[in-house]
């Protein structure tokens, strides 16, 4: 079996069978049963003759989530080949407002924030729901709306601080002009975040100042290996390069061997072995 991802309008509409959704409602992802399985799948299904795969889309997200108020986003076209090779879209639903389960196949709906275990299609959809992840994400900068997942994403980074401890100290981060943050975020959930600050004493193994420095960077485990800490370092010295930086520093506990070799991947310099990092940006 293959399964491989296509640009939107790649793959001839007349081709397509299938309108697969990627829906989000309240911050979790959503999927259904059908009544004569007990397999969890993401909402989709066989366009109907007439329809464009978009109209495909809002019909079958309708009467298997029970969907009114949503936006639609078109992400990829993608195929499946099993001896057979199927083509289909793939879309992200973000859901303003949920109504009851339309009469249909669908027995029951799940909303959570990562995939089931008991999948109907588990060698195809984890595939599209990482595509999903990859493709609809967003870096923003920090204000008082995003303080408590950032929090809560920073507990696990930090965890032997308190919740009203780490929210008082990121407030303060709010209002600083040396400090900031970039959360990540896929659709309606936070995937990461990452922290920095603009340091004008010393930082070990640069020659210049003042420097930008990661103050500390996290990606929620479900989200890894998606590119995303890649993309908040790269907002960050974009930051720190506005103020006037030319190189970037960073640390890590001796024993965090995975946050090593992230660094060293990014191109960080070992300068001590304190263990401190610096990058020319």
């Amino acid at each position: 079996m293959e399964v491989r991802f296509y640009s939107v309008g790649d793959i001839d509409e007349k081709a397509m069978r299938y309108a697969v959704i990627a829906a989000q409602h309240g911050g979790k992802w959503i999927f259904v049963k059908q009544k004569a399985r007990t397999t969890w799948e993401i909402p989709g299904g066989r366009n109907e003759q007439g329809e464009s795969i978009a109209q495909t889309a809002q019909r079958e997200l309708y009467e298997e989530t029970g969907a009114l108020q949503f936006v639609l986003t078109e992400v990829c076209d993608y195929s499946v080949t099993r001896g057979e090779t199927t083509y289909g879209r793939l879309f992200f639903a973000d859901i303003q407002q949920m109504g009851p389960l339309p009469e249909s196949e669908i027995s029951e709906v799940l909303l959570q924030e990562e995939l089931p275990r008991e999948l109907t299609y588990p060698d195809i959809q984890p595939l599209l729901l990482r595509r999903v992840k990859e493709t609809i994400q967003e870096i923003v900068e920090v204000t008082e709306e995003h303080v408590e997942p950032w929090v809560r994403m920073g507990l696990k980074l930090w965890p032997d601080h308190s919740f009203d401890d780490m929210h008082e100290s990121f407030l303060e981060i709010l209002h600083s002009e040396k400090e900031t943050a970039f959360l990540c975020r896929v659709g309606q959930l936070y995937a990461g975040f990452i922290q920095v600050s603009i340091r004008v004493d010393y930082v070990e193994g640069s020659d210049s100042s003042p420097v930008g420095y990661v103050e500390g960077i996290y990606v929620e485990e479900s989200y890894r290996m998606l590119g995303i800490a890649k993309k908040l370092l790269a907002r960050g010295e974009r930051w720190a390069q506005a103020r006037g930086c030319v190189q970037m520093g960073s640390d890590i506990e001796q024993h965090n061997a995975a946050s090593y070799d992230f660094h060293t991947s990014v191109g960080f310099e070992e300068a001590n072995r304190i263990i401190c990092f610096i990058k020319d940006i």
